[in-house]
């Protein structure tokens, strides 16, 4: 059994009263209300647990190790370490392999190898900002970036805020996790194991009312289906709720409560009950996934080191591009993507146009300068019904 996660802070939430105290006096406490946990998203059979969702763990491994110990310090400078990544890339760990999973739901399984080929760019275009094949690799990489020249971002090589920046000056490392958490995970909840056309299989409902389980397992392939979306969602939850923000104020409950409740539902057969905790977590997390990328690119921290400095700005401005990508990954109530693959190409093409993101003056242009992040902001929100005013943190 679950709760509503509202409704069991509110449940549990203890009546305060003053005591002592005078009209008019103002009473201080110290005490503070304890934080109340998330209720666990627990199900069992037979007094045993049927949930399961180790694979999404599994499967972000060796993409963390790829992006740690590879991509962020451009430690590609040696033909067996492009080997290396690559090798992670294409087999993972524990017969879970990156490659096999990237965009391979069916609504994106055209654009795969597009995908497939953006991804495998970085790890190219880290072994050139690392020096692979040049006479001396550590003069390469460790040049100072400028318009037009590859180098080393940040205060002195060897700091542990120091980034690499192509000639275009985009940190090829930050678009990987933002890439990465678009096409693999968020296209793993919404469009592999979040759909339709699974709660509607009759196969899959006669194995599930009949209580079929997966070899070996304690669950069946309904279930899994459902419970593999809540495990890759986790990799989301951190952006599903900003206090400061409040366009994503209860987003986190909203989606926690959906995931429950339509897995409670599956659990009694009813379907058109899971069919509609599925519409609610399209729609939440899609907003989820285009608030991040619009914080991203006209958030205070990008903003304020922007203005600052154009090279303080990179690194973030980085992570946005990789967060624009994410986009076409995110599905409208009727089923389609938000953005198709051409169109986050072309916005993330006027990000990169001309200078590229050394262009100070565009990058901080108004809602109508092509390229300006306030533009591809304002682009983004149209999509999703969201203002710029919302990505806006309130203090």
């Amino acid at each position: 059994m679950f709760f509503p996660l509202a409704l069991a802070a509110l449940c549990c939430a203890p009546a305060l009263t003053a005591c002592d105290s005078r009209e008019g006096e103002t009473v201080e406490s110290a005490y503070v209300l304890p934080p109340y946990p998330d209720p666990s998203y627990a199900f069992k059979r037979n007094g045993t647990s049927s949930v399961d969702y180790l694979e999404c763990s599994l499967l972000s491994e060796p993409l963390d190790h790829i992006y740690e110990s590879y991509l962020r310090g451009a430690n590609v400078m040696y033909a067996a370490n492009r080997l290396r990544v690559q090798q992670y890339f294409d087999a993972g760990e524990f017969g879970l392999a990156p490659r096999q999973a990237i965009a391979a739901s069916p609504l994106h399984r055209n654009d795969s190898a597009k995908v497939l080929r953006d991804l495998e760019e970085l790890f190219s275009a880290t072994a050139r900002l690392s020096g692979l094949g040049q006479p001396s690799p550590s003069v390469t990489r460790n040049r100072r970036a400028t318009m037009g020249t590859s180098g080393v971002v940040g205060a002195h090589i060897g700091d542990v805020n120091v980034a690499f920046a192509d000639e275009r000056g985009v940190v090829v490392a930050e678009l990987f996790p933002e890439m990465v958490r678009g096409a693999l995970y968020l296209d793993k909840v919404l469009n592999t194991h979040l759909d339709e056309a699974l709660i509607d299989d009759n196969a899959l409902r006669s194995a599930h009312e009949n209580g079929v389980l997966l070899p070996g397992r304690n669950y069946t392939a309904l279930e899994h289906h459902w419970d593999l979306a809540y495990g890759y969602y986790q990799f989301w939850k951190p952006y599903a709720e900003t206090a400061a923000l409040p366009v994503l104020r209860g987003s986190r409950i909203a989606l926690y409560n959906a995931f429950a409740r339509g897995r409670q539902a599956l659990t009694e057969y009813r379907y058109e009950d899971a069919r509609e905790a599925l519409r609610i977590i399209r729609r939440e997390l899609s907003k989820v996934v285009a608030v991040h990328a619009m914080y991203l690119l006209v958030g205070e921290r990008t903003m304020a080191n922007l203005e600052e400095d154009v090279q303080n700005a990179l690194p973030f401005v980085s992570q946005a591009l990789g967060a624009v990508y994410a986009l076409q990954f995110t599905r409208k109530d009727d089923g389609q993507p938000h953005f198709s693959y051409d169109e986050t190409a072309q916005l993330l093409a006027q990000l990169t146009a001309g200078n590229g993101l050394w262009d100070k003056q565009r990058l901080l242009g108004d809602e109508n300068t092509t390229g300006s992040l306030r533009a591809v902001a304002q682009s983004i929100g149209q999509r999703y019904g969201l203002r710029i005013a919302d990505v806006v943190r309130r203090n």
